[in-house]
């Protein structure tokens, strides 16, 4: 137990760190100087009525109770989740419970804290379905989905709620070997009540009984999966979204090229790399497999950048650019060793899109990619949600949002209480 204690002391830096009935509690100690606030583009969406920000009450009367942070320690102890943290202290009489690893692997839910609200999301290692039983248990007001975050694992369906939001993404193939997404009724029940798609999956996935007929044309430049057509390049993505390893496969020509780009998580500087060898999609050669692919054309990123976006709610969204992994798979980096992003202004669209992406999967705070092509936006990815690097203005605005969700939240359920 002592030697989590000093980890955890050594992540945070200055933090008192403390175990307390059986649960962790944190109090951060982050300078002023570390949170210094910016001026960003700040974009108002009012879906379903919602109006803009309100200015922050007197502090005495913004009382919330108990924000239980229900996640793994080596995320919930990031830097920027503490930032955030820190800042809801510092705007709310408030206690914040971080559950730690220990209570979520090893605890019953019945052991867990109670809570008032609930900041609770997926990484690597994570109890998602006992986390989602202790919400039933206990009915914290949650911050986030639980339930909607595993529609995230699945980025068939994912990609289905961005059509159903008439949201642009790239055209797609998708090559569908296991059924079709694997959920249960009550998770199809949740997702049609919530978003109001109706989730076709062929035996919530078991194997199909008819494969999909798959093949290479046009001298191994084209893809054909049951007479539709991708041509090469286009990105190969592992329908499991969890699943980093995302290949991009180059035409040859009568002039040479050929090959492809592995692209991985970052490995210090590297994020990707040529290998000349990749020429056809893995769902051929692994023939005979239930791994499901979906396949993407490949859009050259305006100026070599993706855009990585964070919205908190409906009324607030970062975006910075960085260099794409699909162009050198080299990671710059400052002076400081940190990755090189700049912060760039979000298009009327592209705030509409957080805002939709934000209220429909319900997270509170959620991570989306986007490729800028030809003026064009396309969203590719959506991660729940993401840790905020290097952005301080970033934690405070988030920290301003969540609080007055937390408080409208609270409201509506007085209300709904009192009739």
């Amino acid at each position: 137990m002592m030697s989590k204690l000093y980890k955890l002391a050594a992540l945070l830096g200055d933090a008192d760190v403390n175990w307390d009935d059986n649960h962790l509690r944190v109090v951060s100690r982050l300078d002023d100087s570390d949170i210094e606030r910016l001026q960003l583009p700040s974009a108002i969406y009012s879906p379903h009525g919602t109006t803009n920000l309100r200015p922050l009450e007197p502090r005495s009367t913004r009382q919330l109770g108990k924000i239980g942070v229900c996640a793994m320690e080596d995320k919930a102890l990031s830097k920027s989740n503490q930032a955030i943290f820190h800042h809801l202290k510092a705007n709310n009489n408030i206690e914040i419970i971080l559950f730690g690893d220990d209570m979520l692997l090893n605890q019953p839910i019945e052991a867990w804290p109670t809570c008032d609200f609930l900041i609770a999301f997926h990484s690597d290692g994570f109890p998602l379905d006992k986390a989602i039983s202790y919400t039933q248990l206990r009915s914290p007001i949650p911050c986030n989905d639980l339930l909607m975050q595993k529609l995230l694992f699945d980025r068939r369906l994912c990609l289905q709620i961005l059509d159903l939001l008439e949201i642009r993404t790239p055209k797609r193939l998708e090559v569908n070997r296991d059924g079709g997404p694997s959920i249960d009724v009550n998770m199809a029940q949740h997702v049609y009540k919530s978003v109001g798609l109706k989730i076709e999956s062929s035996g919530y996935g078991s194997k199909p009984q008819t494969l999909p007929a798959v093949s290479l044309i046009n001298d191994g430049n084209t893809l054909l999966v049951n007479g539709r057509e991708l041509h090469k390049p286009f990105v190969e993505k592992p329908v499991n979204a969890e699943d980093h390893n995302i290949y991009i496969y180059y035409p040859t020509t009568p002039l040479g090229g050929g090959g492809g780009r592995r692209l991985f998580r970052r490995i210090g500087s590297k994020c990707s790399e040529f290998d000349p060898e990749i020429a056809i999609p893995r769902c051929i050669t692994e023939d005979g497999t239930v791994n499901s692919y979906v396949y993407e054309p490949l859009l050259a990123a305006d100026c070599g950048q993706d855009v990585k976006a964070y919205t908190v709610g409906a009324s607030y969204c970062l975006a910075v650019t960085r260099q794409s992994p699909a162009v050198t798979g080299i990671v710059y980096r400052n002076a400081n060793g940190k990755e090189i992003r700049q912060v760039t202004e979000l298009t009327r669209e592209e705030t509409d899109t957080a805002a939709k992406i934000s209220v429909t999967f319900g997270q509170a705070l959620c991570g989306f990619d986007i490729v800028r092509n030809r003026g064009k936006s396309y969203v590719i990815d959506v991660n729940g949600w993401t840790s905020v690097k290097d952005q301080p203005a970033f934690y405070g605005e988030c920290a301003n949002v969540l609080q007055q969700m937390m408080i409208a939240r609270r409201e509506q359920d007085k209300l709904y209480s009192t009739r």
